[in-house]
């Protein structure tokens, strides 16, 4: 009885792991094509344009493209969940898939080994940050103009890459200028470095102006004399020519003093060479 009891305990625990494990499984998508927006954030023009140059891709690539967007990744990161999608929807060797999550403001990409190798793995995870303005677009929740930069960059990418052209001709005119290959919306992210770039050179100027001042002021002090030394000047003049006309008469007349008591010997006195006049004084004989 007790070995059964044990045995059903076993079969429940199993099942409740079970149940767990099913319950924190991230929740997947169903592919619809080559955009899947669960999380309805594109407008209906971007959302038509994506798929047509995913369209265009693969003719002239044979790339697969797939743009997925949801809200939240269930507790994963982004890399996880679209390496788990890809799995999911078995997707091939040649395939590229785009992941966003809109309500956590992360994305991914995922690829097949025979894309990594036309691309580079390093360049198509590029194409997130460095190679265009998706990353700080699609943080801004502006995605529309995000997918209009990722697809420009990928466009960019491939022609670099593989000598092919997916063009984007009449795609995402709002949001790119396919002339110049130049996006003429500016970004939030491109506003707030040209403020920041704007206030460090204003800082940097200020303390320049400020140092030079402040040397300026430092040169004029040590190009005249201070209060302290005019008052030592004073001193010495008041020293040498505050005596009577007929003290000095009495001084030249009379016989020599080496006793210190004249002017030169006080002034010898405040610049402390009064020790060497009492050495002078001893080999005369004072």
């Amino acid at each position: 009885m007790k070995r059964a009891m044990g045995c059903l305990l076993l079969a429940v625990l199993l099942a409740c792991l079970t149940a767990v494990a099913g319950l924190a499984d991230a929740r997947m998508p169903q592919r619809r094509g080559a955009l899947t927006d669960d999380a309805d954030v594109l407008g209906a023009q971007v959302a038509a344009d994506v798929a047509e140059y995913a369209r265009r891709l693969e003719d002239e690539t044979g790339i697969g493209l797939h743009v997925v967007l949801v809200h939240f990744l269930d507790g994963l990161d982004a890399r996880s969940y679209a390496n788990d999608l890809f799995s999911a929807w078995a997707l091939g060797e040649d395939d590229l898939l785009l992941l966003g999550a809109a309500g956590e403001d992360s994305f991914a990409v995922a690829l097949g080994d025979d894309v990594a190798g036309k691309l580079g793995r390093t360049n198509a995870e590029n194409l997130l940050y460095t190679s265009s303005h998706f990353s700080a677009l699609f943080k801004s929740q502006q995605y529309d103009a995000a997918m209009a930069a990722f697809a420009e960059a990928l466009s960019s990418l491939v022609s670099r890459q593989l000598k092919a052209q997916a063009s984007l001709d009449g795609l995402f005119e709002d949001y790119l200028n396919t002339s110049s290959g130049v996006s003429p919306v500016k970004t939030e992210a491109q506003s707030y470095a040209s403020e920041l770039w704007d206030e460090v050179m204003t800082a940097i100027q200020q303390s320049g102006d400020d140092y030079q001042a402040r040397q300026q002021t430092h040169r004029d002090e040590r190009g005249g004399m201070s209060v302290g030394g005019w008052l030592v000047l004073l001193l010495i003049v008041l020293i040498l020519f505050g005596q009577s006309g007929p003290a000095r008469r009495a001084r030249r007349n009379g016989p020599r003093s080496c006793c210190g008591c004249s002017p030169l010997g006080w002034v010898a006195g405040l610049l402390g060479l009064n020790v060497f006049a009492d050495l002078f004084r001893r080999r005369k004989g004072c």
